[in-house]
Protein backbone atom coordinates (compact mmCIF):
# COMPACT_ATOMS: atom_id res chain seq x y z
CA UNK A 1 0.00 0.00 0.00
CA UNK A 2 1.34 3.43 -0.95
CA UNK A 3 2.23 6.12 1.57
CA UNK A 4 -0.60 8.29 0.23
CA UNK A 5 -3.15 5.52 0.75
CA UNK A 6 -1.91 4.86 4.28
CA UNK A 7 -2.04 8.57 5.17
CA UNK A 8 -5.53 9.00 3.73
CA UNK A 9 -6.78 5.86 5.48
CA UNK A 10 -5.28 7.04 8.76
CA UNK A 11 -7.01 10.41 8.39
CA UNK A 12 -10.26 8.64 7.47
CA UNK A 13 -10.01 6.38 10.51
CA UNK A 14 -9.19 9.21 12.95
CA UNK A 15 -11.80 11.63 11.62
CA UNK A 16 -14.44 8.89 11.56
CA UNK A 17 -13.58 7.86 15.12
CA UNK A 18 -13.78 11.48 16.33
CA UNK A 19 -17.06 12.11 14.51
CA UNK A 20 -18.64 8.95 15.90
CA UNK A 21 -17.31 9.67 19.40
CA UNK A 22 -18.95 13.10 19.32
CA UNK A 23 -21.99 12.52 17.12
CA UNK A 24 -23.43 9.44 18.83
CA UNK A 25 -23.63 10.98 22.34
CA UNK A 26 -24.90 14.22 20.80
CA UNK A 27 -27.57 12.36 18.82
CA UNK A 28 -28.72 10.51 21.94
CA UNK A 29 -28.79 13.79 23.86
CA UNK A 30 -30.88 15.40 21.12
CA UNK A 31 -33.29 12.46 21.26
CA UNK A 32 -33.64 12.57 25.05
CA UNK A 33 -33.92 16.36 25.08
CA UNK A 34 -36.62 16.35 22.42
CA UNK A 35 -38.62 13.72 24.33
CA UNK A 36 -38.28 15.50 27.65
CA UNK A 37 -39.17 18.91 26.17
CA UNK A 38 -42.21 17.47 24.42
CA UNK A 39 -43.34 15.65 27.55
CA UNK A 40 -42.91 18.80 29.62
CA UNK A 41 -44.99 20.78 27.12
CA UNK A 42 -47.80 18.21 27.13
CA UNK A 43 -47.67 18.04 30.93
CA UNK A 44 -47.97 21.83 31.11
CA UNK A 45 -50.98 21.74 28.80
CA UNK A 46 -52.60 19.02 30.91
CA UNK A 47 -52.01 20.99 34.10
CA UNK A 48 -53.55 24.11 32.57
CA UNK A 49 -56.63 22.20 31.42
CA UNK A 50 -56.95 20.54 34.82
CA UNK A 51 -56.87 23.93 36.53
CA UNK A 52 -59.50 25.34 34.18
CA UNK A 53 -61.97 22.44 34.57
CA UNK A 54 -61.57 21.79 38.28
CA UNK A 55 -64.68 23.72 39.25
CA UNK A 56 -66.67 22.01 36.51
CA UNK A 57 -66.05 18.46 37.64
CA UNK A 58 -66.78 18.97 41.33
CA UNK A 59 -69.25 16.32 42.31
CA UNK A 60 -71.42 18.69 44.26
CA UNK A 61 -72.78 21.75 42.51
CA UNK A 62 -71.78 23.71 39.41
CA UNK A 63 -71.80 27.21 37.95
CA UNK A 64 -75.03 29.09 38.08
CA UNK A 65 -75.20 30.33 34.53
CA UNK A 66 -74.77 27.05 32.56
CA UNK A 67 -74.97 23.33 33.00
CA UNK A 68 -71.58 21.97 33.99
CA UNK A 69 -71.50 19.39 31.23
CA UNK A 70 -72.09 21.97 28.51
CA UNK A 71 -69.32 24.33 29.63
CA UNK A 72 -66.99 21.40 30.27
CA UNK A 73 -67.57 19.91 26.85
CA UNK A 74 -66.96 23.25 25.16
CA UNK A 75 -63.78 23.87 27.14
CA UNK A 76 -62.38 20.39 26.46
CA UNK A 77 -63.15 20.60 22.74
CA UNK A 78 -61.52 24.03 22.46
CA UNK A 79 -58.40 22.87 24.30
CA UNK A 80 -58.08 19.76 22.14
CA UNK A 81 -58.53 21.76 18.94
CA UNK A 82 -55.85 24.28 19.88
CA UNK A 83 -53.33 21.61 20.83
CA UNK A 84 -54.32 18.99 18.24
CA UNK A 85 -54.54 16.45 21.03
CA UNK A 86 -57.25 14.29 22.49
CA UNK A 87 -58.49 15.34 25.93
CA UNK A 88 -60.44 13.00 28.25
CA UNK A 89 -61.81 14.18 31.61
CA UNK A 90 -63.19 11.89 34.32
CA UNK A 91 -64.75 12.55 37.68
CA UNK A 92 -63.40 11.32 41.00
CA UNK A 93 -64.99 7.92 40.47
CA UNK A 94 -63.30 7.42 37.11
CA UNK A 95 -66.41 8.04 34.97
CA UNK A 96 -66.00 10.00 31.75
CA UNK A 97 -67.50 13.47 31.95
CA UNK A 98 -65.96 14.86 28.71
CA UNK A 99 -64.08 13.50 25.66
CA UNK A 100 -62.87 15.79 22.87
CA UNK A 101 -63.16 12.95 20.33
CA UNK A 102 -66.57 11.87 21.53
CA UNK A 103 -65.34 8.29 21.47
CA UNK A 104 -65.98 7.66 25.17
CA UNK A 105 -69.60 8.16 26.18
CA UNK A 106 -70.37 10.12 29.29
CA UNK A 107 -70.61 8.03 32.42
CA UNK A 108 -68.40 5.20 31.09
CA UNK A 109 -65.97 3.95 33.74
CA UNK A 110 -62.46 4.73 32.45
CA UNK A 111 -60.25 3.93 35.43
CA UNK A 112 -59.93 0.32 34.35
CA UNK A 113 -56.96 -1.99 34.73
CA UNK A 114 -55.92 -1.44 31.11
CA UNK A 115 -55.88 2.31 31.76
CA UNK A 116 -53.62 2.48 34.83
CA UNK A 117 -52.84 6.14 34.21
CA UNK A 118 -56.31 7.13 35.48
CA UNK A 119 -55.99 4.93 38.56
CA UNK A 120 -52.64 6.56 39.37
CA UNK A 121 -54.02 10.09 39.00
CA UNK A 122 -57.37 9.46 40.77
CA UNK A 123 -56.51 7.07 43.55
CA UNK A 124 -52.88 8.05 44.24
CA UNK A 125 -53.05 11.74 43.32
CA UNK A 126 -49.92 11.53 41.20
CA UNK A 127 -49.12 12.65 37.68
CA UNK A 128 -48.72 9.74 35.24
CA UNK A 129 -46.76 9.89 31.97
CA UNK A 130 -46.31 6.92 29.67
CA UNK A 131 -46.16 5.84 26.03
CA UNK A 132 -48.57 3.46 24.35
CA UNK A 133 -48.93 2.28 20.77
CA UNK A 134 -52.27 3.10 19.19
CA UNK A 135 -53.57 0.43 16.84
CA UNK A 136 -56.14 2.88 15.51
CA UNK A 137 -53.65 5.64 14.66
CA UNK A 138 -50.75 3.33 13.97
CA UNK A 139 -48.26 5.35 16.01
CA UNK A 140 -46.91 5.78 19.53
CA UNK A 141 -48.87 8.12 21.79
CA UNK A 142 -47.64 10.08 24.78
CA UNK A 143 -50.30 9.83 27.52
CA UNK A 144 -50.04 12.44 30.28
CA UNK A 145 -52.64 12.20 33.05
CA UNK A 146 -52.91 14.73 35.89
CA UNK A 147 -55.31 14.78 38.83
CA UNK A 148 -57.93 17.54 39.01
CA UNK A 149 -57.71 19.03 42.50
CA UNK A 150 -60.26 21.25 44.15
CA UNK A 151 -59.62 22.55 47.69
CA UNK A 152 -57.04 19.83 48.28
CA UNK A 153 -59.34 17.07 47.07
CA UNK A 154 -58.90 14.95 43.90
CA UNK A 155 -62.17 15.49 42.09
CA UNK A 156 -61.22 14.07 38.70
CA UNK A 157 -58.48 13.47 36.14
CA UNK A 158 -57.44 14.94 32.79
CA UNK A 159 -55.58 12.86 30.20
CA UNK A 160 -53.92 14.30 27.11
CA UNK A 161 -53.09 11.90 24.26
CA UNK A 162 -50.38 13.42 22.06
CA UNK A 163 -48.91 11.84 18.95
CA UNK A 164 -45.11 11.48 18.87
CA UNK A 165 -44.62 11.26 15.11
CA UNK A 166 -43.80 14.96 14.76
CA UNK A 167 -41.19 14.72 17.51
CA UNK A 168 -39.67 11.60 15.99
CA UNK A 169 -39.54 13.31 12.58
CA UNK A 170 -37.80 16.32 14.12
CA UNK A 171 -35.30 14.02 15.86
CA UNK A 172 -34.58 12.18 12.61
CA UNK A 173 -34.01 15.49 10.86
CA UNK A 174 -31.58 16.50 13.60
CA UNK A 175 -29.77 13.18 13.20
CA UNK A 176 -29.60 13.72 9.43
CA UNK A 177 -28.07 17.16 9.97
CA UNK A 178 -25.55 15.66 12.39
CA UNK A 179 -24.70 12.94 9.86
CA UNK A 180 -24.23 15.56 7.15
CA UNK A 181 -21.93 17.60 9.38
CA UNK A 182 -20.01 14.43 10.28
CA UNK A 183 -19.63 13.48 6.62
CA UNK A 184 -18.35 16.98 5.83
CA UNK A 185 -15.84 16.75 8.69
CA UNK A 186 -14.64 13.31 7.55
CA UNK A 187 -14.38 14.48 3.95
CA UNK A 188 -12.45 17.57 5.03
CA UNK A 189 -10.06 15.40 7.06
CA UNK A 190 -9.41 13.11 4.11
CA UNK A 191 -8.96 16.09 1.78
CA UNK A 192 -6.47 17.75 4.14
CA UNK A 193 -4.51 14.48 4.44
CA UNK A 194 -4.46 14.11 0.66
CA UNK A 195 -3.30 17.71 0.19
CA UNK A 196 -0.61 17.29 2.86
CA UNK A 197 0.65 14.13 1.15
CA UNK A 198 1.07 15.75 -2.26
CA UNK A 199 4.33 17.63 -1.57
CA UNK A 200 5.51 15.03 0.94
CA UNK A 201 4.82 12.10 -1.39
CA UNK A 202 6.41 13.94 -4.31
CA UNK A 203 9.64 14.39 -2.35
CA UNK A 204 9.62 10.75 -1.21
CA UNK A 205 9.06 9.53 -4.78
CA UNK A 206 11.85 11.83 -5.95
CA UNK A 207 14.17 10.27 -3.39
CA UNK A 208 13.11 6.75 -4.43
CA UNK A 209 13.69 7.61 -8.10
CA UNK A 210 17.15 8.99 -7.30
CA UNK A 211 17.97 5.80 -5.38
CA UNK A 212 16.93 3.71 -8.38
CA UNK A 213 19.00 5.82 -10.76
CA UNK A 214 21.99 5.62 -8.44
CA UNK A 215 21.64 1.85 -8.26
CA UNK A 216 21.56 1.68 -12.06
CA UNK A 217 24.83 3.56 -12.34
CA UNK A 218 23.84 7.23 -12.53
CA UNK A 219 26.41 8.41 -10.01
CA UNK A 220 25.43 12.07 -10.36
CA UNK A 221 21.91 11.37 -9.02
CA UNK A 222 21.05 13.83 -6.23
CA UNK A 223 17.89 15.13 -4.55
CA UNK A 224 17.10 18.68 -3.38
CA UNK A 225 17.28 19.11 0.39
CA UNK A 226 13.84 20.61 1.03
CA UNK A 227 10.59 19.95 2.84
CA UNK A 228 10.12 18.91 6.49
CA UNK A 229 13.19 18.59 8.69
CA UNK A 230 13.10 14.77 8.63
CA UNK A 231 13.06 14.70 4.82
CA UNK A 232 15.82 17.31 4.63
CA UNK A 233 18.01 15.18 6.89
CA UNK A 234 17.22 12.09 4.80
CA UNK A 235 17.97 13.92 1.53
CA UNK A 236 21.26 15.25 2.92
CA UNK A 237 22.27 11.75 4.03
CA UNK A 238 21.40 10.36 0.60
CA UNK A 239 23.38 13.06 -1.19
CA UNK A 240 26.39 12.45 1.06
CA UNK A 241 26.16 8.70 0.45
CA UNK A 242 25.93 9.26 -3.31
CA UNK A 243 28.95 11.57 -3.24
CA UNK A 244 30.97 9.06 -1.20
CA UNK A 245 29.93 6.25 -3.54
CA UNK A 246 30.87 8.30 -6.58
CA UNK A 247 34.30 9.00 -5.10
CA UNK A 248 34.82 5.35 -4.21
CA UNK A 249 33.86 4.18 -7.69
CA UNK A 250 36.09 6.76 -9.34
CA UNK A 251 38.95 5.49 -7.18
CA UNK A 252 38.10 1.92 -8.21
CA UNK A 253 38.09 2.87 -11.88
CA UNK A 254 41.43 4.57 -11.49
CA UNK A 255 42.81 1.49 -9.75
CA UNK A 256 41.57 -0.81 -12.52
CA UNK A 257 43.11 1.41 -15.19
CA UNK A 258 46.44 1.60 -13.34
CA UNK A 259 46.43 -2.12 -12.58
CA UNK A 260 45.76 -2.90 -16.24
CA UNK A 261 48.77 -0.86 -17.30
CA UNK A 262 51.06 -2.02 -14.50
CA UNK A 263 50.27 -5.72 -15.03
CA UNK A 264 50.50 -5.74 -18.80
CA UNK A 265 53.85 -3.94 -18.94
CA UNK A 266 55.93 -6.63 -17.15
CA UNK A 267 53.99 -9.40 -18.93
CA UNK A 268 54.87 -7.86 -22.29
CA UNK A 269 58.53 -7.60 -21.27
CA UNK A 270 58.54 -11.19 -20.08
CA UNK A 271 56.99 -12.36 -23.35
CA UNK A 272 59.71 -10.60 -25.38
CA UNK A 273 62.44 -12.26 -23.31
CA UNK A 274 60.84 -15.69 -23.74
CA UNK A 275 60.57 -15.20 -27.48
CA UNK A 276 64.27 -14.32 -27.59
CA UNK A 277 65.19 -17.45 -25.62
CA UNK A 278 62.88 -19.59 -27.77
CA UNK A 279 64.70 -18.38 -30.86
CA UNK A 280 67.99 -19.82 -29.55
CA UNK A 281 66.56 -23.37 -29.76
CA UNK A 282 67.74 -26.33 -27.71
CA UNK A 283 66.51 -27.25 -24.24
CA UNK A 284 66.19 -23.59 -23.26
CA UNK A 285 64.01 -22.95 -26.31
CA UNK A 286 61.69 -25.83 -25.39
CA UNK A 287 61.34 -24.55 -21.84
CA UNK A 288 60.72 -21.06 -23.16
CA UNK A 289 57.92 -22.40 -25.36
CA UNK A 290 56.27 -24.05 -22.35
CA UNK A 291 56.77 -20.91 -20.28
CA UNK A 292 55.22 -18.84 -23.05
CA UNK A 293 52.09 -21.04 -22.94
CA UNK A 294 51.83 -20.47 -19.20
CA UNK A 295 52.35 -16.77 -19.81
CA UNK A 296 49.44 -16.80 -22.26
CA UNK A 297 47.32 -18.41 -19.57
CA UNK A 298 48.44 -15.78 -17.05
CA UNK A 299 47.67 -12.97 -19.51
CA UNK A 300 44.21 -14.38 -20.08
CA UNK A 301 43.67 -14.63 -16.32
CA UNK A 302 44.78 -11.01 -15.84
CA UNK A 303 42.44 -9.87 -18.62
CA UNK A 304 39.55 -11.77 -17.05
CA UNK A 305 40.28 -10.37 -13.59
CA UNK A 306 40.34 -6.84 -14.97
CA UNK A 307 37.11 -7.52 -16.87
CA UNK A 308 35.53 -8.85 -13.67
CA UNK A 309 36.66 -5.74 -11.78
CA UNK A 310 35.05 -3.55 -14.43
CA UNK A 311 31.89 -5.63 -14.33
CA UNK A 312 31.47 -5.08 -10.59
CA UNK A 313 32.02 -1.31 -10.89
CA UNK A 314 29.16 1.10 -11.49
CA UNK A 315 28.90 2.68 -14.91
CA UNK A 316 26.93 5.81 -15.73
CA UNK A 317 27.31 5.30 -19.51
CA UNK A 318 23.97 3.56 -19.85
CA UNK A 319 21.53 3.85 -22.70
CA UNK A 320 19.03 1.97 -24.79
CA UNK A 321 20.69 -1.09 -26.32
CA UNK A 322 19.18 -2.99 -29.26
CA UNK A 323 19.81 -6.54 -28.11
CA UNK A 324 18.92 -8.07 -31.48
CA UNK A 325 21.33 -5.82 -33.42
CA UNK A 326 24.11 -6.42 -30.90
CA UNK A 327 23.60 -10.20 -31.12
CA UNK A 328 23.73 -9.98 -34.92
CA UNK A 329 27.09 -8.19 -34.71
CA UNK A 330 28.46 -10.76 -32.24
CA UNK A 331 27.41 -13.71 -34.41
CA UNK A 332 29.10 -12.04 -37.37
CA UNK A 333 32.33 -11.64 -35.39
CA UNK A 334 32.41 -15.28 -34.31
CA UNK A 335 31.11 -16.94 -37.47
CA UNK A 336 34.53 -17.20 -39.13
CA UNK A 337 36.13 -18.84 -36.09
CA UNK A 338 33.22 -21.23 -35.72
CA UNK A 339 33.43 -22.35 -39.35
CA UNK A 340 37.20 -22.80 -39.06
CA UNK A 341 36.61 -25.08 -36.05
CA UNK A 342 34.00 -27.12 -37.91
CA UNK A 343 31.06 -25.72 -35.95
CA UNK A 344 27.95 -23.77 -36.86
CA UNK A 345 26.60 -20.62 -35.24
CA UNK A 346 23.09 -19.35 -35.94
CA UNK A 347 21.04 -16.33 -34.83
CA UNK A 348 17.33 -16.52 -34.01
CA UNK A 349 15.88 -13.03 -33.47
CA UNK A 350 12.28 -12.59 -32.29
CA UNK A 351 10.62 -9.28 -31.60
CA UNK A 352 12.49 -6.10 -30.79
CA UNK A 353 14.25 -6.65 -27.43
CA UNK A 354 15.61 -3.44 -25.90
CA UNK A 355 17.82 -3.25 -22.80
CA UNK A 356 18.78 -0.28 -20.64
CA UNK A 357 22.49 -0.92 -20.07
CA UNK A 358 26.02 -0.15 -21.18
CA UNK A 359 26.49 -1.36 -24.76
CA UNK A 360 30.02 -2.65 -24.09
CA UNK A 361 28.78 -4.69 -21.12
CA UNK A 362 26.14 -6.48 -23.21
CA UNK A 363 28.66 -7.03 -26.01
CA UNK A 364 31.00 -8.59 -23.45
CA UNK A 365 28.18 -10.86 -22.27
CA UNK A 366 27.55 -12.04 -25.83
CA UNK A 367 31.25 -12.62 -26.55
CA UNK A 368 31.80 -14.59 -23.34
CA UNK A 369 28.74 -16.79 -23.85
CA UNK A 370 29.54 -17.52 -27.50
CA UNK A 371 33.22 -18.13 -26.71
CA UNK A 372 32.25 -20.49 -23.89
CA UNK A 373 29.81 -22.39 -26.15
CA UNK A 374 32.32 -22.77 -29.01
CA UNK A 375 35.17 -23.71 -26.69
CA UNK A 376 33.40 -26.59 -24.93
CA UNK A 377 31.41 -28.07 -27.81
CA UNK A 378 32.91 -30.65 -30.21
CA UNK A 379 33.38 -30.26 -33.96
CA UNK A 380 30.14 -30.57 -35.91
CA UNK A 381 28.05 -29.08 -33.10
CA UNK A 382 25.83 -26.04 -33.38
CA UNK A 383 25.66 -22.86 -31.29
CA UNK A 384 22.35 -21.00 -31.26
CA UNK A 385 22.07 -17.34 -30.23
CA UNK A 386 18.48 -16.26 -29.60
CA UNK A 387 16.99 -12.88 -28.66
CA UNK A 388 13.33 -12.35 -27.78
CA UNK A 389 10.84 -10.41 -25.66
CA UNK A 390 8.58 -12.27 -23.23
CA UNK A 391 6.40 -10.70 -20.53
CA UNK A 392 7.95 -7.31 -21.26
CA UNK A 393 11.49 -8.55 -20.53
CA UNK A 394 14.31 -8.80 -23.05
CA UNK A 395 15.87 -12.28 -23.15
CA UNK A 396 19.18 -13.54 -24.51
CA UNK A 397 19.80 -17.28 -24.93
CA UNK A 398 23.06 -18.93 -26.04
CA UNK A 399 22.82 -22.71 -26.40
CA UNK A 400 25.12 -25.40 -27.77
CA UNK A 401 24.77 -29.10 -28.57
CA UNK A 402 27.89 -30.07 -26.65
CA UNK A 403 28.20 -32.46 -23.70
CA UNK A 404 26.51 -30.02 -21.32
CA UNK A 405 27.21 -29.46 -17.66
CA UNK A 406 26.93 -32.24 -15.10
CA UNK A 407 24.18 -31.93 -12.45
CA UNK A 408 26.74 -31.56 -9.64
CA UNK A 409 28.41 -28.64 -11.42
CA UNK A 410 25.26 -26.71 -12.41
CA UNK A 411 24.69 -24.93 -9.05
CA UNK A 412 28.23 -23.50 -9.12
CA UNK A 413 28.89 -22.58 -12.74
CA UNK A 414 28.53 -18.85 -12.05
CA UNK A 415 31.04 -18.91 -9.19
CA UNK A 416 34.41 -17.27 -9.75
CA UNK A 417 37.27 -19.63 -10.72
CA UNK A 418 34.96 -22.65 -10.69
CA UNK A 419 35.74 -24.80 -13.75
CA UNK A 420 33.80 -27.95 -12.98
CA UNK A 421 34.74 -31.59 -13.23
CA UNK A 422 33.23 -32.58 -16.57
CA UNK A 423 36.17 -31.92 -18.83
CA UNK A 424 36.31 -28.18 -18.33
CA UNK A 425 38.98 -28.27 -15.65
CA UNK A 426 41.52 -29.50 -18.17
CA UNK A 427 40.55 -26.88 -20.73
CA UNK A 428 42.15 -23.52 -21.43
CA UNK A 429 39.67 -21.37 -19.48
CA UNK A 430 40.18 -19.46 -16.24
CA UNK A 431 36.83 -20.21 -14.61
CA UNK A 432 35.80 -16.55 -14.79
CA UNK A 433 33.86 -16.38 -18.06
CA UNK A 434 30.39 -17.17 -16.72
CA UNK A 435 31.10 -15.22 -13.52
CA UNK A 436 31.83 -12.13 -15.63
CA UNK A 437 28.62 -12.73 -17.61
CA UNK A 438 26.61 -12.99 -14.40
CA UNK A 439 28.15 -9.81 -12.97
CA UNK A 440 27.41 -7.82 -16.14
CA UNK A 441 23.80 -9.03 -16.29
CA UNK A 442 23.12 -8.42 -12.59
CA UNK A 443 24.75 -5.01 -12.90
CA UNK A 444 21.82 -3.93 -15.07
CA UNK A 445 19.12 -5.57 -12.98
CA UNK A 446 18.97 -8.86 -14.88
CA UNK A 447 19.31 -12.51 -13.99
CA UNK A 448 21.44 -15.28 -15.50
CA UNK A 449 20.39 -18.91 -15.29
CA UNK A 450 20.97 -22.32 -16.82
CA UNK A 451 18.11 -23.81 -18.80
CA UNK A 452 17.59 -27.53 -18.30
CA UNK A 453 17.94 -28.91 -21.84
CA UNK A 454 20.28 -30.93 -24.06
CA UNK A 455 23.78 -29.47 -24.14
CA UNK A 456 24.44 -26.18 -22.39
CA UNK A 457 21.89 -23.38 -22.52
CA UNK A 458 22.45 -20.08 -20.70
CA UNK A 459 19.63 -17.52 -20.52
CA UNK A 460 20.00 -13.87 -19.49
CA UNK A 461 16.76 -12.09 -18.60
CA UNK A 462 16.76 -8.29 -18.38
CA UNK A 463 14.13 -6.20 -16.59
CA UNK A 464 11.47 -4.24 -18.50
CA UNK A 465 12.51 -0.80 -19.66
CA UNK A 466 11.96 2.02 -17.15
CA UNK A 467 8.97 4.21 -17.90
CA UNK A 468 10.86 7.46 -17.34
CA UNK A 469 14.42 8.50 -17.70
Amino acid sequence: MSFRARLVLAALYLSTAVVFALAIPLALTVDRRADSDYEAAVLGDAAIIAARVSDLVVAAGGPADAPPSSRLTRLVSESARLREQRVVVTDAAGRVVADSDGTARGGVFYATVDRPEFRTALFQGRIDSRRRFSDTLGEDLLLVTVPVVDRGRVVGAVRLSAGTQAVETAVRESWARLALVGAVVIGAGVLVAWLLELPLGRRIRRLADASTRLGQGELAARVPEEGPEELRVLAAAFNQMAADLEGSIEAQREFVANASHQLRTPLTGLRLRLEAIKGEGGMAGEQATKAEAELDRLSTLVDDLLALARATAFDSNAGLVDLGALAREAVGRWRGGAVAAGKRIELVARGDPQVWANREDIAHVLDNLIDNALRYSPAGSEVRVETAVRDGSARLVVADTGPGISPEDRPRVFERFYRGASGRRAGPGTGLGLAIVDEHVRRWGGETRLVDTTGTCVEAVFPPLPTER
